[in-house]
């Protein structure tokens, strides 16, 4: 996932090990996170990794992280910067240069409403008060509904 909010490169811990890398690979020191939850988590290190966007290659310095999420990794500003992308929201793709020419890569709306509803679920289990706005909003709609005006 591309966020241009995002300060740093996340690799989530369950793709790090997924990819077959060890706990001994990480460097550098745990770094506070804060989340647009408003939680604060630590990294659990940093690891350089390459990536590969429409045959451009950049290493990438991924702070590690131990949490849930409906993707694997976020490239963030630095990435974006590094790459001298240019994304577009309301297009949802990025633009870059590449060896032959200007390179594009897409969105997907499906996979992004995926992980927009994936993540959704997982903030609405871990905090009581989505449930409660929830059932409020239906209690609403049942008695918009229902009004014979």
């Amino acid at each position: 996932m591309i966020d241009t909010r995002s300060s740093v490169d996340v690799l989530f811990y369950d793709a790090f090990k997924k990819m077959g890398h060890l706990d001994s690979e990480l460097q550098g020191r745990k770094t506070p996170l804060t989340g647009f939850d408003g939680d604060t988590t630590f990294s659990l290190g940093t690891i350089q990794r390459p990536t590969v966007a429409r045959g451009v290659r950049q290493l990438t310095n991924f702070l590690v992280v131990d949490k849930k999420a409906p993707f694997n990794a976020i490239l963030g500003r630095p990435w974006l910067h590094a790459m001298k992308a240019v994304p577009s929201t309301y297009y949802q793709y990025i633009k870059f240069p590449s060896d032959k020419g200007i390179a594009v890569v897409y969105g997907s709306q499906r996979s992004s409403r995926k992980c927009y509803m994936g993540g959704y679920e997982h903030i609405k289990k871990a905090d009581p008060v989505v449930i409660m706005i929830e059932d409020k909003l239906a209690e609403m709609k049942t008695v918009r509904s229902s009004d014979p005006s």
